[in-house]
């Protein structure tokens, strides 16, 4: 049977920044010079924090990016719960969980940035993508 799909040319990122020592200040800096996967469900219409105008005023740097006083404690507690969840994940599979401090550009379109939570070795020995999120008991089921 012959291939329905294109092979896919697969690229390596630059590194934009190691992000171990910015400041959050910095850190949001970086973030204004592209699109990263948390702007994408927004520019989309399926966030149910933020819209388009609020990506286009924070990378225009009118809006601060994280100003949502509704949801900033959701947002703190997923970044405080983020390390206990990566190593919940760890013990229940068994794969090794790593993390590469640095905030990452696709090399062609170079708008497109992940600063990803963390990365995961397969049995297999392949790399994948661990990105960690957290909800709360008003949160439904889909």
């Amino acid at each position: 049977m012959a291939e329905t799909t294109q092979e896919r040319k697969r690229y390596s990122p630059l590194v934009l920044t190691e992000t171990e020592s910015l400041s959050r200040e910095q850190w949001l800096e970086y973030r204004r010079l592209g699109i990263g996967g948390s702007d994408v469900a927004a520019i989309m219409g399926i966030s149910p924090f933020r819209t388009a105008r609020d990506v286009y005023y924070d990378k225009l740097g009118i809006a601060e990016v994280e100003g949502y006083e509704g949801n900033w404690v959701a947002m703190e507690m997923g970044n405080l719960l983020e390390g206990l969840v990566a190593e919940i994940f760890r013990r229940k599979t068994g794969f090794e969980v790593y993390q590469v401090k640095k905030m990452l550009q696709h090399p062609v379109h170079r708008f497109m940035l992940a600063d990803v939570d963390s990365f995961i070795t397969m049995p297999d020995g392949t790399k994948a993508i661990l990105e960690i999120k957290t909800t709360n008991y008003n949160a439904g089921h889909g």
